[in-house]
């Protein structure tokens, strides 16, 4: 039960960490990669505590769900950066 809590505040500050912080793009990668681990590993302690393999096929789902978005994100990193030359999500936004 202490693991669980503690995983779902894991989410809950990344996510806030990517709503508030921004700094660059790599940053808001690693945050959504934390986010995903996290809530695999909910979906795993809640199949082992319900005995049931219902969430450990979701588990497979979102680690390649979590892989796309990995090699998705890089692309466009990497898009990003070689048109602007920087990674910083706020230094282009005017407004």
């Amino acid at each position: 039960m202490i693991t669980t809590l503690s995983l779902s505040f894991m989410f809950i500050i990344f996510a806030l960490m990517i709503i508030t912080l921004k700094p660059n793009l790599l940053f808001v990668l690693f945050a959504l990669e934390i986010i995903l681990l996290g809530v695999n590993i909910n979906f795993i302690m809640a199949s082992l505590v319900l005995d049931d393999f219902l969430g450990k096929y979701i588990v497979l789902i979102l680690f390649s769900v979590a892989a796309l978005d990995t090699s998705i994100g890089l692309i466009l990193l990497l898009n990003y950066y070689g048109l602007h030359n920087i990674t910083r999500i706020t230094a282009n936004i005017k407004g």
